[in-house]
């Protein structure tokens, strides 16, 4: 009974990280301006934050902008793997998150809510990466634990 509670309870974190996630791309944002069809924002240059930060004087705001996207698919990365022993695999669990990311992407483009950027799913990616390596830490840290008893 134990197990099943602790699976029901990570599938519901699970549950409530992504719509969290929904809720700050399409909810809470910096600037809530709808966009038209006309003047919808798409940046397809990848690596463009990564340059903007290099190079321009507001280098804080694009490092900022980097680590949130990056940290905001981390927990995906981690609680993925949990959920679904299906995604104990890391390609699948980064397909998911970059999957994922382009949805949101996708939607924001849709919707008229956001900035559709391919570096969004880059760095979104990379938190999902970093995301299954805790995982994968976590989970032989824990099996050197119990094989030490």
């Amino acid at each position: 009974m134990a197990i099943m509670s602790k699976k029901t309870s990570v599938f519901c974190i699970f549950g409530f990280y992504i719509i969290g996630v929904l809720i700050l791309t399409f909810v809470v944002r910096e600037s809530m301006t709808l966009r038209t069809p006309e003047n919808r924002g798409v940046v397809l240059t990848p690596l463009r934050e990564f340059e903007a930060m290099l190079v321009q004087p507001n280098h804080k705001f694009w490092f900022k902008q980097i680590v949130l996207n990056v940290l905001l698919f981390v927990p995906f990365g981690a609680l993925l793997p949990c959920v679904s022993e299906r995604f104990r695999n890391p390609v699948l669990t980064v397909l998911a998150g970059a999957a994922f990311s382009a949805f949101i992407e996708a939607m924001q483009y849709i919707t008229g809510r956001g900035l559709t950027e391919v570096d969004d799913v880059l760095t979104n990616t990379m938190g999902a990466v970093i995301g299954y390596i805790i995982f994968a830490a976590s989970m032989y840290l824990y099996s050197q634990r119990d094989s030490e008893w």
